[in-house]
């Protein structure tokens, strides 16, 4: 399976370098961020911990559009492994400051998540130079198993090293980030030859704000990406509380404990690396309608979830729910960009991001809120059923012109559509 996941492109072995340098920054992230929180729960409330991580990931959100702006208009390899120098530098901070100032650890922990807003479009704009374009959905496929592999992987290393020393395993996770570097320094030496060139003249001497709003202006002239956008903003709504039920309902109706709650997110894992693998054998013209369907089965499969009443039951279902997650995240940056001009693939690909990373975070507060007075089941259910509902609407609603031009556009050099 790692095989198909991360084996090149006609002969491109780019995919298989930013997949390892993505998933050696993941593994460190999910090491670093388990090793805070216990440390943190260690010595203080669940509130303080609700604070670290807002100073955590705040800074980086409002950051993220800038980082899509710089991702178009930098070099991108330059970028990228400067965003995983800065990661090493605040992670190594992080462990110096780990057991004598909580505080001081935050902020290092803002640093670290402003210095990773750089990677996501940096990559893209990389992967995109380096594999041709007919390649593209497979490598994208590719990199979205990233994902399955390293909750897998990553929420073990993290867990174990955790327990043993927390300090520890920061320090571990300061040596995986100085390693994803390698497999960066390795391909910046290849050529680009599928890159766009580089904005001219009075685009690239454009004002900051306007540098800043173009992938916001070029969304009105492609529905295709819109759409992308909104049904991403509502699955931020419904996602953004996933730990919180998944953990509830584990503890609670399931009657588990850790290794109920352990086995839930292996689950997880394996099947989003599935659905990855399934999506990169999709034929072009069959991604929309495999998007679609996958939204519904993710649904359906979500609330069944809540009322499966034996473990097994729950992780199998929970398995179809993430398999079917795992076809949404391979499929989603490629319908997204397909019809997306170079020059702003990187604004459009961090307002997709920040979008959603906000709604995630609205809706963290708001079914926190719900939860107060409602069943974890009922909320799941509830949740799932809008999962339904919004892929329906996405189909209903989609341009069908797009839709027509949607295997052209992802196999053309370059998308028929005016740059900002």
């Amino acid at each position: 399976m790692l095989r198909m996941i991360t084996r090149p492109d006609r002969g491109h072995s780019g995919t298989a370098r930013l997949w390892a340098a993505s998933a050696l920054s993941s593994g460190s992230t999910w090491v670093m961020q388990i090793s805070l929180f216990i440390q943190v729960l260690q010595d203080s409330s669940p509130a303080t911990l609700a604070a670290v991580e807002l100073i955590g990931t705040v800074p980086a959100l409002a950051f993220m559009m800038v980082a899509g702006t710089l991702a178009d208009r930098f070099d991108v390899r330059r970028l990228a492994v400067g965003s995983m120098v800065a990661q090493a530098v605040c992670v190594l901070g992080m462990a110096l400051f780990l057991d004598h100032g909580i505080w001081i650890t935050a902020a290092f922990y803002g640093l670290q998540g402003l210095g990773n807003t750089l990677w996501p479009p940096a990559r893209q704009q990389w992967l995109y130079g380096v594999v041709a374009p007919e390649s593209r959905p497979a490598a994208n496929a590719r990199l979205g198993s990233v994902s399955g592999t390293m909750t897998v992987v990553g929420a073990s290393l993290g867990g174990a090293l955790a327990g043993w020393s927390p300090a520890g395993a920061m320090a571990v996770a300061c040596a995986l980030q100085v390693l994803a570097v390698v497999p960066l320094l390795a391909q910046a030496r290849r050529p680009m030859p599928y890159a766009e060139p580089a904005a001219s003249g009075a685009a690239a001497r454009a004002p900051m704000r306007m540098e800043l709003t173009a992938g916001l202006r070029v969304l009105r002239d492609l529905p295709l990406a819109r759409s992308v956008v909104w049904i991403g903003i509502a699955w931020g709504c419904i996602g953004g509380a996933y730990d919180i039920l998944l953990a509830a309902y584990a503890t609670g109706h399931l009657g588990g404990g850790g290794a109920v709650l352990g086995s839930l997110y292996v689950a997880d894992g394996v099947a989003v690396i599935l659905g990855t693998v399934l999506a990169a054998r999709f034929a072009v013209r069959r991604h929309l309608a495999a998007y679609t369907a996958a939204y519904v089965v993710q649904g359906l499969a979500w609330g069944a979830f809540f009322l499966a009443g034996h473990p097994v039951l729950a992780v199998a279902l929970l398995g179809v729910m993430r398999l079917a997650s795992g076809v949404v995240i391979a499929l989603d940056t490629t319908v997204l960009l397909a019809t997306v001009p170079a020059a702003v693939r990187g604004r459009v690909s961090s307002l997709h991001m920040t979008t959603y990373g906000a709604m995630a975070r609205v809706s963290l507060a708001l079914f926190g809120g719900l939860l107060t007075v409602c069943d974890v089941r009922t909320v799941g259910v509830c949740t799932g059923a809008a999962s339904v509902v919004l892929g329906i609407l996405w189909w209903c609603l989609r341009d069908r012109e797009a839709q027509r031009a949607y295997p052209t556009a992802v196999t053309e050099r370059e998308p028929a559509a005016a740059a900002a």
